[in-house]
């Protein structure tokens, strides 16, 4: 008997052990629900000195570096470009060993060998990876928006902590006056000097003041909170924590450009480009689908002492229709991916669009408060201190002039933070900052991540 026959099967074992013997071996990484709450306790601001100010850059850089969201996204995109270089990998190929024994005389043994190659060529491949690439870049996009995201909580956060700040000082004067003025009023009152009328509106002027301290207190807290979340760090951390002002936004900015580029350049508006991309991808994948799949089969026989080397050829064919429904369907989706193209472009416009009409209109009252209301309340509350150090007027009228010109402060606060708020939302409008800083910073997370 030939040798050949005998050495057919342990061939095949051996050559499937030497496979075996180069796979990967499973290792477990179970989760500990109870890590991260003590990792997030445990963290701090560590990045710049005690007592030194944080601009909106040096609280970007911090996000980046704990922030969960952002962690995730980057995650996301390193598992996509994974699977972009996993999609390169040819597709296995199907092996078949046969063996058949005659008890006929003589009596022989058949071995067999076959396999089913699949071609990986033409435009199936190509598009399969170009799928796989589009993928990758979506989830970069993703990333950006993500880090895009953060950064917006930040500076809203910081501005809003700002205000806070400042409304608080002015809100406390406020109540100190309400409360000298009240006190007032009601030792008229007790005294028969005055009726009870003016004593109750001053109380209530008082508990409106109260509500404004409360309410300022309300919003430090929150921005406290926002401004933790966003950083990836305890409450406690950012208790203390000096920062810097907000970036204002441009005077006298160029709106035609700056919605141009909306519309050409924001990360939502690129990801539907890709999302376009992929229906094109598909069209053609599935117009490639017309035509036959081949796969080759090379393989040995060992037929009753005569070795054969067997070749086929398969072909996967196509549907009965010849795969005009499918096309039809992806003809349809890439339709529909220009449409909904169009439409993202419509909300990037629309969103410029408004965010700069509300920042006309927040700077417009912000220098008619400043410019005109302030000016008035300042002159009549000298005024009114004048008389009373003359003794030509009461103190209670004075601490009322007083208590007017403190609201106007705050009535110029308050169009202060609408302005400032107006300009964050211009610039979440246009996916790009005021603060030459936080762009570069923003560029570099990309590039970092392996973007362009």
């Amino acid at each position: 008997m030939p040798v050949v026959r005998l050495a057919v099967v342990p061939f095949a074992l051996v050559g499937a052990a030497i496979l075996l013997a180069g796979c990967t071996t499973y290792v477990a990484a179970p989760i500990h629900l109870e890590t991260y709450p003590s990792a997030l306790a445990a963290r701090r601001l560590d990045e710049k000195a005690a007592g030194a100010t944080w601009s909106g850059g040096d609280l970007l850089a911090a996000a980046l570096a704990r922030n969960a969201a952002v962690a995730e996204a980057a995650a996301k995109y390193r598992t996509a470009v994974a699977a972009a270089k996993a999609s390169r990998a040819a597709p296995g190929m199907t092996l078949t060993l046969t063996a058949e024994y005659a008890r006929a005389e003589p009596k022989q043994w058949l071995y067999g060998l076959g396999s089913d190659i699949p071609l990986d060529i033409g435009a199936r491949r190509g598009e399969r990876l170009n799928a796989a690439d589009l993928a990758a870049v979506q989830a970069l996009y993703d990333y950006g928006e993500v880090v895009w995201t953060v950064r917006t909580a930040l500076t809203r956060a910081r501005a809003d902590r700002l205000s806070a700040d400042a409304e608080l000082v002015l809100a406390g004067r406020l109540e100190a006056v309400r409360q000298a003025r009240a006190d007032r009023l009601d030792r008229r009152v007790a005294a028969g000097e005055d009726d009870r009328g003016p004593a109750l509106i001053a109380r209530t002027d008082l508990a409106v003041a109260r509500r404004r301290v409360a309410d300022a207190r309300a919003r430090r807290v929150q921005a406290d909170a926002t401004l933790a979340q966003a950083l990836g760090v305890p409450v406690a951390a950012v208790a203390d924590l000096s920062l810097a002002s907000v970036a204002s936004p441009p005077r006298d900015p160029d709106p035609t450009q700056a919605r141009r580029d909306a519309a050409l350049t924001r990360r939502d508006v690129l990801r539907a480009v890709v999302d376009y991309d992929l229906a094109e991808s598909a069209l053609r994948l599935e117009i490639a689908k017309q035509y036959p799949e081949i796969h080759i089969g090379p393989g040995y026989t060992y037929d009753h002492g005569v070795s054969k080397l067997p070749f086929n050829l398969g072909l996967v064919l196509p549907p009965m229709d010849m795969n005009r429904s499918a096309i039809a369907q992806a003809e349809a989706k890439r339709a529909e991916a220009g449409r909904s193209l169009e439409a993202v472009q419509a909300a990037a416009l629309g969103a410029v669009d408004q965010a700069w009409a509300t920042l006309g209109a927040a700077r417009t009252t912000e220098a008619s408060t400043r410019e005109r209301d302030l000016p008035i309340a300042q002159h009549l509350a000298d005024g009114a201190a004048r008389s009373a150090r003359a003794g030509e007027a009461d103190r209670i009228d004075d601490l009322a002039a007083q208590a007017v010109l403190i609201e106007a402060e705050l009535a110029v606060l308050d169009a202060d933070r609408a302005a400032t708020t107006a300009g964050i939302d211009l610039e979440d409008a246009l996916r790009a900052p005021f603060d030459p800083a936080e762009t570069t910073l923003l560029q570099n997370a990309s590039r970092a991540l392996g973007g362009r």
